[in-house]
């Protein structure tokens, strides 16, 4: 497990936020969403990243702030944006001096215009973009004081750009350079697509590289990571789903006149005609090669009839499935994954408790001792709640006749008999207690054990079924597609009450890594199938989870799995393991993944204190 906070902390509620409307605009559920320096849409990677600019802001604003950011990249630059246009224009502007000014820039500009075309289809996201300009005009008023100060001229020159186009009226600056680009950059006002975004940028770019000698050396805008190869690899897989299989062959020469094309300088005249082309139908199931129709014809009525019907058919899968170990459950692959996109490759397997040896039975008996009297007085206190309630429950007007005959003289209108048998003193409810058995642990779990002791001791002494688990996944061993988890069943639900259960706790060792969202998957797949009423799943954890390719998307993966298990009518309550006081970013983790429902403990020690009035809260809900 990694021990926090050496990072920024992800707010789990509102990134899922976030990502199931970048899913709703997007249209893709294959799409993913992760936070990055800078906002940009990657339509080769199928993702959109949301950036950290917004991490210090008002919680208020920053939400407001990502969801501008979503709106913008999924909606805005997937539906209004020509990305293969904007990838090779950029491409093209790397070659120029000013490169880093006019791509942020062009992304700029297209940021403006695809924010109109958003707010004139969704009149609701114009209060998100109002605020939005707000904080950026903040923010760029006081960027450009700090680079006049720096004598940074370029990125002086974006600030005033941006104050200038977010401007409710008409301003304008005294600077050298943005005299001579004024009237052009207010074109962009005017630019129904990217391409004409890219004149602008154009025309801006002929007059300034001549006399601004300096790049920006700020970044506030940015697109994905341009890579030369990654159209051509795009193509190239689009390639191999053909029917044919025929493969063009080049000479040397061609070869080489392929490898020698870049892009000329773009003019208006390349502009495409009015009329709608559409590529003959042949070339969707042709051979492998580069070749492309030579002559385009114009659209016809039944075209559209034809893309409608093309665009609804999707590709079928079928997965090859290695041979399982008995031991193990894999998960399925990244589509459908029934435990999560995070755990693709994950697998687990159920250790069962071996028979306790001497030393632990020994140890176990002096661990019971020592929380026996807890144990007595969180079992009385349940039992007379029950009989109280019994009490008061079985009092009616008919029935058999009871023994508080009192009432016939206190009463005007005694509750004298009751019913046989209506009420039972057993409580319809089941606990699975988990506890973190990562390397985190080795200087807490001997006191941990003294918890788990008590929890155990207290729900046996009720007669209540529940179950234990010591969890890990096997660091040494995981690959990419092959991570193995362990869940050790110390105490199974089957013989948790019977005489002489308890020692096989002293099994319970810290191991190595923990994936906590996944195993929280298995094992409310498994305590949503009994049949108690009332059903609880306690974690116990001292840091964030930690895995194999799961360091990032840990905390967002466990809330989803706690949430997903209350759906199923569970209760999940987190229990934190702290290294002295209480940590401010402690109660942020535990709240990020758990909500309101946890407890921190300010070391292992404090957990046994604080476990029997957790457990004596939980039992009496259920008799309430």
């Amino acid at each position: 497990m990694r021990q926090i906070f050496t990072d920024k902390k992800i707010d789990a509620s509102l990134f899922l936020r976030m990502e199931n409307l970048m899913y709703a605009l997007l249209k893709s559920k294959d799409a993913f969403l992760e936070y990055g320096y800078q906002a940009y849409y990657d339509e080769l990677e199928n993702k959109v990243v949301i950036s950290r600019f917004w991490d210090d802001r008002h919680p208020n604003d920053k939400a407001i702030g990502l969801k501008s950011e979503v709106y913008l990249k999924a909606l805005g630059y997937k539906h209004f944006a020509d990305m293969n246009l904007i990838r090779s224009y950029s491409l093209e502007l790397q070659a120029s001096p000013l490169r880093s000014f006019l791509t942020q820039l062009f992304v700029l500009l297209e940021d403006l215009r695809t924010e109109e075309l958003i707010k004139k289809e969704r009149p609701g996201t114009a209060s998100i973009f109002k605020r939005r300009r707000t904080l950026y005009r903040n923010h760029f008023t006081s960027q450009f004081e700090i680079n006049r100060i720096r004598n940074f001229q370029s990125d002086m020159l974006f600030c005033l750009c941006y104050l200038a186009l977010t401007s409710d009226k008409y301003e304008s600056y005294a600077n050298e350079y943005f005299e001579q680009i004024e009237l052009i950059l207010h074109d962009a006002f005017h630019a129904t697509n990217t391409e004409e975004t890219m004149y602008v940028v154009e025309k801006i770019r002929y007059r300034l590289e001549e006399v601004l000698h300096s790049d920006m050396i700020n970044h506030y805008f940015g697109l994905a990571p341009l890579n030369s190869d990654a159209a051509e690899a795009k193509k190239e897989e689009k390639a191999k789903e053909l029917a044919n299989c025929d493969i063009q062959q080049l000479n040397d020469n061609e070869k080489k006149n392929k490898e020698e094309e870049s892009f000329s300088t773009w003019h208006r005249e390349n502009k495409n005609n009015d009329n709608e082309n559409f590529l003959r139908f042949e070339l969707e199931s042709g051979t492998k090669t580069n070749l492309m129709g030579h002559a385009a014809r114009e659209s016809e009525d039944q075209d559209q009839a034809m893309a409608s019907v093309q665009g609804q058919s999707k590709q079928s899968s079928q997965s090859n499935f290695g041979t399982e170990t008995l031991d193990a459950i894999a998960t399925s692959n990244a589509e459908g994954t029934p435990y999560g996109k995070f755990n693709v490759g994950a697998v687990h397997r159920f250790k069962e408790a071996r028979k306790p040896s001497p030393g632990e039975k020994a140890e176990y008996q002096v661990i019971k001792s020592l929380v026996n009297k807890d144990v007595k007085e969180l079992k009385k206190t349940i039992e007379k709640t029950i009989e109280n309630k019994t009490n008061a429950t079985s009092e009616k007007f008919y029935g058999r006749l009871g023994k508080k005959l009192l009432r016939i003289y206190t009463e005007k209108q005694p509750r004298l008999f009751y019913k046989k048998g209506q009420e039972s003193k057993e409580l319809d409810v089941t606990f699975h207690l988990l506890i973190d058995c990562s390397g985190s642990m080795f200087n807490k779990m001997e006191e941990t054990k003294k918890s788990v002791v008590l929890f155990h001791e207290a729900l046996k002494s009720l007669k209540i079924p529940h179950a234990i688990s010591g969890f890990w996944e096997d660091a040494s061993n995981a690959k990419k597609e092959h991570k193995p988890n362990i869940i050790h069943e110390v105490i199974t639900h089957r013989h948790s009450i019977t005489p002489g259960i308890g020692p096989e706790i002293m099994q319970l060792r810290e191991e190595e890594d923990n994936r906590d969202g996944y195993i929280i998957r298995i094992i409310s797949d498994l305590l949503v199938k009994r049949r108690e009423k009332h059903k609880f799943l306690l974690v116990f954890t001292d840091g964030e989870p930690s895995a194999l390719d799961y360091n990032q998307d840990g905390i967002l993966d466990t809330h989803e799995a706690v949430k997903l298990a209350r759906k199923k009518g569970l209760e999940v309550i987190g229990i934190f393991i702290e290294e002295g006081e209480a940590k401010e970013e402690t109660y942020a983790l535990m709240k990020n993944i758990y909500n309101h429902h946890f407890l921190v403990a300010n070391h292992a020690e404090d957990l046994r204190h604080k476990i029997k009035p957790l457990l004596k809260k939980l039992l009496l809900k259920t008799i309430q």
